[in-house]
């Protein structure tokens, strides 16, 4: 029995696909707020919704919040949003110049000088993205043998292949 070609296929098929369903799982995820807001404009009472829907206490009442805030548009996700970071663009700055002046070589370093100068706490993983986002990257550190010669990278060229 011969194979039967069912979707014409063509490059970047895939990719397009992809990115049409996240579009449509952004829209399903406002239309289930949308459905919680209506059962609140009926008078369900919290309990029925939130079984009804199978969601927290808390996120139905933080999707109350978003319509009370901004009606429909409140409810669906802004553009780019991320959290909000927890310090300034000035005290990053300062940051930057205290990791340059200190000479900070680790992310758990530059934790502990922004938890003292700041009274902020990161994460390890926080704090190396916004060492990234400063610019700052890290590389695995290597050993340095005392006993090795100045000009070893030289000597290692003059070194015959075997």
């Amino acid at each position: 029995m011969a194979e039967q070609k069912l979707i014409k296929k063509y490059n970047g098929i895939i990719s397009e696909v992809q990115t049409e369903i996240k579009k449509l799982e952004n829209d399903t995820r406002v239309l289930n707020k949308l459905y919680v807001i209506l059962d609140v404009l009926h008078y369900e009472p919290i309990s029925e919704i939130i079984k009804k829907h199978d969601i927290s206490q808390g996120t139905a009442y933080n999707w109350i919040k978003q319509w009370n805030d901004g009606g429909i548009e409140g409810l669906k996700r802004k553009k780019g949003s991320k959290g909000q970071s927890k310090l300034t663009n000035e005290q990053l700055i300062l940051l930057d110049e205290i990791i340059q002046k200190e000479e900070l070589k680790t992310a758990r370093e530059v934790k502990e000088k922004i938890e003292k100068e700041f009274s902020v706490e990161y994460s390890i993983r926080s704090v190396e993205r916004l060492m990234k986002k400063l610019d700052y990257s890290y590389t695995k550190p290597y050993k340095i043998y005392t006993k090795m010669p100045a000009d070893a990278e030289e000597q290692l060229k003059k070194t015959p292949d075997i």
